[in-house]
């Protein structure tokens, strides 16, 4: 190859004949390639037969073309052999031109050709562009450059070698990070395609007292690393397919397309063909196609011409290799189950719709369940909380007219008509169950506290003196909202529509649990607990047990 320290053109006689005579008449047409020797330098050139390690006895002569005269074998000499080198200390203009290698042992002999070219620089370059080492590397991040065969002449550890890139010294001093020398080696970090480039070595070497340089040109040509894409295989993707027992079946490798790649199958790291002997399993051959998003794709087809028993759980792999890379992906043959869908299907379906009904019902009768289950003999009523009444019974007494003889009705008689009398509660009524010359306060707060609940009753309010007595109001709110947090049911006994008037405390109460409103008239149909009405007072107040009407037709309400 041009520009390596010599190149050869054979010219070998196998006759055992060979004689110095045959050194004469070397046609010009043959053309032979050229070692390049710098002009001054030294250098030297290999016999291109080299003499095999059994042979111990061989002779290798070396002749300048055209001469009958042997070169010197005195290392003194300017020109001398030394067994299969020509060493030239230094080569000169004049040097260039033939030389031969005659090579003989005791069963044969050759003669070879060399031509030696010395030569100088190119004008205004510190190169000959025809003598010049050429390298076309691919780089990945790092380069090293060698000074070619220069260990030859010189001890690459103890010389001292100087580096230039277009004949401009490289600055070795200030660019540590991309350039440092190592023995006769230039590396170079961070390589980029604009290294590439005319590089030049000089080193030196003394031979009989006198200083030599010794220099190689090398053209660096460098090629950024090709991108190569690991294969991507969209199917199989490591399945399960299910087919019929002796039915037919084929199933289709493809990957997107890649120029070097081979597609191929393989089953327990055979060949699928070599596995498949009977040709029941083929391969088919492999074709371009286009995915559904304009993806070009590599493909292949492996068909079973009928599945059998022993086809099912098998591990077949399609292969996908684009050098270096390689990827593969399986599929599994498994026998049809049972379709399950369609009872997968109306079992949620009907799931759903059974949750969704139930939710209506809870919502819709959720009054009446939960009395249902109090009146149950799953329910357990009794209470051990140390209180003794079921409510306390708070509202306006500062009415007028109408509006004060329906508060009373409702209070004094309906409520312990159906709370007391037919459901067994135990309600406190100020005005009822009070005795004359009790501290009022202390009486109020000693019976909220001894209520499971507060009932709050709301009237048509004019102004703020219409709702009960001050005190009664805030020491109720302060036991409902602070300190026993005791629970609270609000009846109006008509729509109020304006609140301007209602202690915040209540309006607070209304928002967070809603009211209960009495929409009934004063019949004895109303006296029924089992209205909608008094189903809602009863859902609110805690669990006692309960009996029908017919029950407490003859019970009277109970007095405390």
């Amino acid at each position: 190859m041009l520009g390596q320290l010599f190149i050869f053109v054979f010219l070998i006689s196998p006759s055992l004949s060979c004689s110095l005579s045959d050194l004469q008449g070397i046609p010009d047409d043959e053309n032979p390639e050229v070692a390049y020797i710098p002009d001054g330098e030294p250098f030297f050139v290999r016999c291109p037969h080299e003499p095999p390690e059994s042979k111990k006895s061989y002779n290798i002569t070396w002749f300048k073309n055209g001469s009958h005269t042997e070169i010197s074998t005195d290392i003194q000499s300017r020109i001398h052999q030394d067994r299969n080198y020509l060493i030239f200390f230094p080569g000169r203009l004049e040097d260039s031109g033939f030389y031969v290698c005659f090579y003989r042992d005791a069963e044969k002999c050759w003669k070879q050709l060399l031509k030696v070219d010395v030569f100088q620089n190119d004008n205004d370059l510190c190169y000959k562009k025809e003598a010049l080492y050429k390298y076309d590397p691919i780089f990945d991040g790092s380069l090293t450059i060698e000074c070619p065969f220069v260990p030859d002449l010189v001890n690459s550890g103890t010389a001292q070698f100087f580096w230039f890139k277009e004949c401009m010294p490289l600055d070795l001093t200030t660019d540590t990070t991309k350039y440092f020398i190592s023995n006769h080696k230039l590396n170079i970090d961070n390589v980029t395609p604009q290294d590439s480039g005319y590089y030049k070595c000089v080193t030196s070497l003394t031979h009989n007292e006198t200083k030599y340089n010794i220099s190689r040109s090398i053209n660096y040509t460098i090629h950024a690393m090709p991108l190569v894409i690991k294969p991507i295989i969209s199917y199989p993707t490591g399945n399960f397919i299910e087919v019929e027992l002796g039915a037919p079946f084929t199933v289709t490798c493809a990957a997107l397309y890649s120029e070097h790649g081979t597609l191929y199958w393989t089953f327990n790291e055979s060949y699928i063909n070599d596995f498949f002997q009977d040709g029941r399993v083929t391969e088919g051959q492999t074709y371009d196609s286009v995915n559904e998003h304009g993806d070009k794709m590599i493909c292949q087809n492996l068909t079973f011409s009928s599945i059998k028993e022993e086809d099912y759980g098998i591990v077949v792999y399609c292969n996908v290799r684009s050098f270096p890379e390689y990827t593969r992906a399986y599929f599994i043959l498994k026998q049809p189950g049972h379709n399950w869908q369609g009872f997968l299907i109306a079992f949620f379906v009907t799931a759903a719709f059974c949750t969704v009904t139930t939710i209506i019902i809870i919502k819709v009768f959720k009054v009446d369940i939960v009395l249902w289950y109090r009146s149950s003999r799953f329910s357990h009523p009794h209470q051990n909380d140390g209180k003794i009444y079921d409510a306390y019974i708070m509202y306006p007494r500062n009415a007028i007219g109408n509006s004060a003889y329906d508060m009373d009705l409702f209070v004094l008689k309906l409520l312990p008509e159906v709370l007391e009398t037919k459901c067994a509660y135990r309600l406190f009524i100020i005005g009822r169950d009070d005795l004359p010359g009790q501290a009022m306060a202390d009486l109020v707060d000693k019976a909220i506290s001894q209520s499971r609940r507060l009932i709050i009753v709301l009237g048509q309010v004019s102004n703020q003196t219409n709702f009960g007595e001050d005190f009664e109001q805030k020491i109720a709110m302060y036991d409902a909202l602070i300190r026993n947090k005791t629970k609270v049911i609000l009846i109006e006994m008509e729509k109020i529509t304006d609140y301007t008037f209602v202690p915040e405390s209540i309006k607070y109460i209304r928002q967070k649990q809603g009211v209960v409103r009495w929409k009934d008239t004063f019949t004895e149909a109303s006296l029924s607990r089992n209205t909608r009405f008094w189903k809602n007072i009863r859902y609110r107040m805690p669990p006692v047990p309960c009996h029908s009407d017919e029950d407490f037709d003859f019970i009277p309400a109970e007095r405390v």
